[in-house]
């Protein structure tokens, strides 16, 4: 009997964290192809541009079979605002900083004006 209960300890052991990790990649699956403006939206451009998108209010959203743009008010201050500026993107021109990049199935760019405080986000799916 109690070499049934530890079977049974030990699967459950192995088994519920492989479980639940599976779970964790199939949410961040989903995420990742979310084509929604609204469910998942900020999550979906973090996943796809390695940018952290802070606190902000979405001015608008956009959204075709094969490109997202989306505009946010950024709601950093000062010196925040400065120091997310120089550690996600590159100075542009005045107050303008920018990025882009691309992975095997988007292209993106994204640019920060300090002045205005918008943060704009453009996807384009491979």
């Amino acid at each position: 009997m109690n070499a049934r209960k530890l079977i049974i300890i030990t699967s459950l052991t192995i088994l519920i964290p492989l479980l639940l990790m599976k779970g964790c990649q199939s949410f961040a699956r989903t995420i990742y192809n979310s084509m929604d403006c609204n469910q998942f939206n900020i999550d979906h451009i973090e996943l796809r541009t390695g940018i952290d998108v802070p606190q902000i209010k979405r001015n608008y959203c956009e959204l075709t079979d094969t490109s997202r743009t989306v505009s946010f008010q950024l709601l950093k201050t000062g010196e925040d605002k400065k120091a997310y500026a120089q550690k996600y993107f590159e100075w542009s021109s005045g107050s303008l900083f920018v990025q882009e990049g691309s992975n095997s199935d988007t292209r993106w760019s994204a640019q920060l004006d300090t002045v205005t405080s918008e943060l704009v986000f453009k996807l384009h799916y491979k």
